[in-house]
């Protein structure tokens, strides 16, 4: 009997990376098989071969962006196209982020909208319902009971090359950033227990993985009570529960290399600081400043400052000289002038970061942004910030010493 194949079309963060790899290892635990697919040009060719390939298709989601949703929904000509070709098309799940944000106690906007917006996808699947995935399978008679048995051991993480893998240690965010769907799409900040995330890495390490990435939305929160969090600030003698982690996983001979993401200013105490100190810890930390005008930052609800995150930079390099930075930043935020987002490019220029993701703001349904403030930065405004800011940092970056 041929077994059944899989293919999962992972968009968005690494914790959506890891996310993918339990599901991985869930389908493989109850008899799928990942399909293997040659090497494409484009992701329409990829697409195409898997409508006509396999037979359980997840499309794994981010709705950060508006651009990372729009992809989602093109996948719906794709379908139509092999339905008319082949007259048939796979199982379709769409899990993630896109889903989240229509569930929960903290939906963005009603699941009806989604659902006339992808009338292809036949299960819908939230970030907190992975582990129920082979129930949810069983209700749509796509698996039988025997399969609620087969996977009482599956654990989470996932690793994209022979050596590294990804490991969320939290899930959700309760920072509720003006701008960000996050807090809706994955619900309130849950920590996983020690023993779990301890679990995947000696299960990861024994398929050979030597290099680690812990995942969450903020890890710098693991381990704190709502109330301990929010009082956290940058540079502050708080003790943090994530650092004791970071030192007891370094302690574990068989790993070589430790990252992790996402960190934010605000809660980068200097017990974690210190921690970069660790032979075994990435020479490369993403902590994102988002703006570099602090009204702006105030009206995005950032916990933070410039001051306190360029001191917090500075405090770190004096820990980790020459230790790489990257950060994420939103132009044209409602109400942001030209002179306050030439501050962000000061910024830039100052800091000097490695890495910068740089996004044109789009309001997301929902968030405390589309219905307080007005999109009242015009398109062809944000484009030419974009494209500044960009400029402005690859010279950064063209100076900085290899």
């Amino acid at each position: 009997m041929k077994s059944k194949t899989y293919y999962i079309k992972t968009y968005g963060c690494q914790a959506n990376t890891a996310d993918s790899g339990t599901i991985a290892g869930i389908l493989e635990a109850v008899g799928f098989e990942p399909l293997a697919i040659p090497k494409f040009k484009t992701e329409k060719e990829e697409l195409q071969y898997v409508m006509k390939n396999t037979d359980l298709f997840i499309i794994n989601s981010c709705s950060v962006r508006q651009k990372s949703e729009d992809k989602v929904y093109g996948i719906g000509k794709v379908v139509k196209e092999a339905e008319e070709i082949y007259n048939q098309k796979p199982f379709i799940v769409l899990a993630g982020c896109m889903v989240g944000s229509v569930t929960g106690e903290r939906q963005r906007y009603e699941f009806s909208q989604l659902k006339r917006k992808t009338p292809w996808v036949d299960l819908y699947m939230n970030p907190l319902q992975v582990s129920e995935l082979p129930l949810l399978l069983k209700r749509e008679g796509i698996l039988g009971d025997w399969a609620k048995n087969r996977i009482k051991n599956i654990v989470g993480g996932v690793k994209d090359t022979s050596t590294h893998a990804f490991v969320n240690i939290s899930q959700g965010c309760d920072n509720f950033c003006s701008f960000c769907v996050v807090p809706y799409a994955r619900g309130r900040e849950v920590s996983r227990p020690k023993e779990d995330i301890f679990r995947d890495v000696r299960r990861l390490v024994k398929k050979g993985a030597t290099e680690i990435t812990l995942c969450g939305q903020n890890v710098n929160s693991w381990g704190l009570s709502v109330k301990e969090k929010f009082h956290l600030r940058a540079g502050s003698d708080h003790k943090l529960p994530f650092a004791s982690l970071l030192r007891e996983i370094h302690d574990i001979p068989e790993i070589k290399k430790i990252s992790f993401v996402s960190s934010n200013p605000f809660d980068f105490t200097k017990d974690l600081i210190e921690t970069l100190k660790l032979p075994k810890i990435d020479n490369y930390v993403h902590i994102a400043v988002q703006s570099g005008n602090n009204d702006v930052l105030q009206r995005m609800n950032r916990r933070h400052t410039v001051e306190d995150f360029t001191d917090l930079i500075n405090q770190i390099k004096k820990v980790k000289k020459n230790i790489e930075i990257g950060t994420d930043l939103i132009v044209g935020f409602p109400g942001e002038t030209r002179e306050q987002f030439m501050d962000t490019v000061q910024l830039v220029k100052k800091v000097k970061f490695s890495v910068c993701y740089i996004a044109m703001y789009s309001p997301r349904k929902g968030t405390y942004a589309e219905k307080t403030f007005d999109d009242d930065v015009p398109q062809k405004e944000k484009k030419y910030r974009h494209d500044l800011l960009t400029k402005v940092w690859l010279a950064t970056k063209r100076k900085q010493p290899l």
